[in-house]
């Protein structure tokens, strides 16, 4: 009695704890659904807000973006723009005389009258825009020299190539440096006649060389240092795009020459970025003049890859649109850069590789024909562009996407300087987010910068100077773009599309392979979802009817929504990317929750909805899409089908008949098939009816016509067994045991057969010799099984499926 109460209770206490967990379940999707629209709510406060604070008559003094906090007012910055200083008439001579330029540019006065009172600024400018002039000029109309902090030898050299042509000293020190150039400039650091005014280093000579730092030391005590200028200053952070780790070694500078203004520079920070590179810099108070982000002449597209290289559509437009002008390729790695411009080469254009590998001399060689033409297109990787000055530059093409809007802001901004119309253009493939991906892996915000640039390039309703905005915390109007973007230019070329079907379906391919502890990278989930690639990877799949390119747009949409994430496996050579569920991919499972997607109506006009429709609800075997129209088939083989497509597999009161041999009575050769329940008559049965030993069989062992039911096939099997000598150790307990375990044992061989024959099917022989060759050869047969028979069955188990399937 008291065992039955614990076992009731027992039962109690499951059944709430079953409704404990599905009401669990429950609420999960619930704090998913609100985590989703909080998000949605606090991106639009934010925008809001935005729009406010740009209507705000206490707005920034220049841009909108949040520069750290400090007391810099309108009227400080009108005080700077327009006062007259006491330098203030060699400052515009030298910028008529040497600089040839007759007016300053918007923040140019304001920033170098700052900086010539010795005031630590941070200057926010787009690329193109001259930042360089805001401490070259004060260099000039300074004692002593400015020492110039610059991440690449490719910017110094431009700048020196620039400075030599208009006739102003300066120098570099970097690892390419001869002992005598070294000697020379660090003796001219102390000499009191300056014979440089600006002095280039790279950080990592400031944070390795003493030599170095001692000699500024000396020129700081004697007056000579003018002033710091940080080039990339957005280097310093680790939340900025390209962040160095010796930048943050930079501070030393401050602590060590507190007196000496520092000027840092770049084209793309945001509010928290300057926020870090003021702590890195040790730079107590500084004033940030921020511009606005916008370059009008620059027009911006993003096209998608046709596959994997897109050479042949880079060089169609190069010898089209631009031909005889001078442009940019970028592209991902070292081997790309010299694969890319070789095939360039092959195409008539004049192309040279430009990467961080090559000899210094190389790059300095290809760099001075590029910029006197004698070269149209550099194929360069990140280690050419950060402030290369080439004004006509009409063409900065991406063979491979950026790893985050800030490094495809800075490099597309190499395009256009000279004011002049110029393009700008990405080449989005679905491979290439994971390979970038796998590059930022170890950045600490790699990751979601680089979701930032694929989302840029997945918009197809938004303008991209518009996204831009947002990314640099700017407030945009839309129809300030002036069609200079290929989405305000093409206007409404979009669909909405509800997807939460084929979201289900891919989500339903991941959640099966991590069932079966298997990862699968995007390529193997678009080609499973296809119903191509391994057999194993397409059973019982919902195969779409969707083109390559949706079902890659579909997959990215629900990466960089929440619904996949992110898999990393390293190995000793590579990093590896696999999809896995997001924390979003349980919201599917709510009937309620939907998803859309916009895409162009070019891409979406392939298929109706009805076949849509019918592709979703039907459940295909992909070993039949793939013999599909590629095996040759005998005749018999055809007639044989014919009649199994039409019949029923006998049940399991028939198939004891075949699979117990009770005396000498029943001669039958066991063989067991993997059977649907609902079918009456059993496959291997159908099979034999045509051969050779069936039509010689005795009489005994003739069956009912197909033609009738289950009903009576089971009668006739009671009516033999009745007739039989062994009539009770056929229906004994353990000639049932024995039935079962015969059967299980033969299930396990004939899926191990299915998988392996599926593979061969494809073969140009005959089916029955490609069964025989492979899926028999590792197999234990039953005794009295021949290999034809045994062949001849299971092709007609393997057709009789397709058959019955399509």
């Amino acid at each position: 009695m008291r065992l039955t109460k614990v076992l009731i209770f027992a039962d109690d206490a499951q059944a709430e704890l079953d409704s404990v967990e599905a009401e669990l379940e429950m609420v999960e999707l619930q704090i998913s659904e609100l985590l989703e629209k909080q998000t949605k709510l606090n991106s639009r406060k934010n925008k809001l807000l935005q729009i406010l604070e740009g209507a705000c008559s206490s707005a920034q003094p220049s841009g909108s973006s949040k520069p750290p906090k400090s007391s810099f007012s309108k009227q400080d910055l009108q005080h700077y723009e327009d006062s007259d200083f006491s330098w203030s008439k060699e400052v515009q001579a030298k910028l008529c005389s040497v600089f040839q330029l007759s007016k300053f540019r918007p923040l140019q006065r304001a920033a170098i009258n700052l900086s010539m009172s010795g005031k630590d600024l941070f200057l926010v400018m787009p690329t193109g825009r001259g930042k360089s002039l805001c401490y070259q000029l004060p260099a000039l109309c300074s004692n002593g020299f400015t020492l110039v902090i610059a991440p690449l030898v490719s910017l110094m050299e431009d700048q020196l190539m620039y400075l030599k042509s208009v006739n102003v000293p300066a120098v570099t020190l970097n690892a390419s440096s001869t002992k005598e150039d070294s000697k020379q400039v660090l003796a001219g650091m102390i000499d009191k006649n300056s014979p440089f005014k600006l002095l280039y280093v790279t950080p990592e000579k400031i944070a390795k060389s003493k030599l170095l730092m001692s000699k500024l030391e000396k020129a700081y005590n004697m007056g000579l240092l003018a002033r710091i200028a940080v080039d990339e200053v957005h280097c310093c952070s680790q939340w900025g795009h390209d962040f160095r780790p010796d930048y943050k070694l930079l501070g030393i500078l401050k602590r060590q020459f507190p007196k000496v203004p520092l000027v840092g520079l770049t084209a793309t920070a945001t509010s928290n970025v300057l926020k870090d590179c003021q702590k890195i810099l040790c730079v107590q108070e500084p004033i940030t003049l921020t511009a606005p982000f916008n370059r009008p002449n620059l027009y911006y597209e993003v096209r998608f890859k046709d596959n994997d290289d897109c050479t042949d559509q880079i060089a169609q437009l190069i010898r089209e649109r631009y031909k005889n002008q001078s442009g940019i390729v970028y592209v991902f790695s070292q081997k790309d850069a010299e694969v890319v411009a070789t095939d360039l080469q092959k195409r008539n254009i004049l192309a040279q590789p430009y990467h961080a590998n090559m000899e210094p001399s190389d790059k300095s060689l290809v760099h001075q024909r590029w910029s006197s033409k004698k070269i149209q297109v550099v194929v360069a990787t990140v280690a050419f562009g950060m402030g290369i000055d080439k004004a006509d530059v009409r063409f900065v093409i991406h063979h491979t996407i950026s790893k985050s809007i800030e490094n495809y802001y800075q490099e597309s901004g190499r395009a256009g300087r000279d004011d002049g119309s110029a393009d700008c253009i990405v080449f989005f493939g679905f491979s290439d987010i994971f390979r970038v991906s796998t590059m930022v892996v170890m950045e600490n915000t790699g990751q979601q910068k680089l979701q930032n640039m694929v989302a840029y390039c997945q918009n197809v309703d938004r303008c991209r100077r518009a996204m831009m905005a947002i990314h640099f915390d700017e407030v945009w109007n839309d129809d300030e773009c002036n069609q200079m973007c290929d989405v305000c230019r093409h206007g409404n070329d979009y669909i909405t599309m509800d997807i939460t079907k084929h979201a289900r379906d891919v989500v339903t391919i991941v959640e099966t392979a991590s069932s079966m502890d298997e990862k699968l990278t995007p390529l193997k989930v678009c080609d499973a979802w296809l119903g191509k690639g391994p057999a194993k990877h397409r059973k019982t799949i919902k195969v779409t009817s969707l083109s390559r390119l949706e079902v890659e747009s579909i997959i990215i949409h629900l990466l960089l929504h929440g619904y996949f994430s992110e898999d990393f496996s390293f190995t000793p050579y590579t990093t590896h990317f696999y999809l896995k569920l997001g924390r979003k991919a349980a919201l599917l499972k709510n009937s309620n929750h939907s998803i859309t997607m916009k895409m162009k109506r070019r891409v979406m006009s392939h298929a109706t909805d009805e076949t849509q429709e019918e592709v979703e609800t039907a459940l295909i075997d992909v070993s039949n899409v793939a013999v599909h129209n590629k095996t040759k088939i005998h005749k018999n083989h055809q007639n044989m089908e014919k009649r199994l497509a039409q019949n029923h597999i006998e049940s399991l009161a028939s198939e004891a008949t075949k699979y117990v041999k009770p005396t000498s009575v029943f001669e039958v050769d066991v063989e067991v098939n993997l059977v649907e329940e609902h079918n009456c008559e059993s496959e291997e049965e159908k099979g034999l009816k045509n051969s050779p030993e069936q039509q010689s069989s005795s009489p005994r062992r003739r069956r009912k016509p197909p033609t009738q039911n289950c009903a009576a096939n089971a009668d006739q099997a009671k009516a033999d067994l009745v007739s039989a000598h062994s009539e009770l150790s056929i229906i004994s307990a353990a000639a049932v045991e024995e039935l079962h375990h015969l059967r299980s044992y033969y299930s396990k061989q004939l899926r191990r057969i299915n998988y392996i024959s599926h593979e061969h099917l494809q073969s140009s022989q005959p089916g029955m010799l490609t069964c025989i060759r492979e899926p028999f050869k590792s197999l234990r047969l039953p005794s009295r099984t021949t290999i034809a028979r045994g062949a001849r069955n299971l092709w007609t188990r393997v057709s009789m499926r397709r058959k019955l399937i399509q």
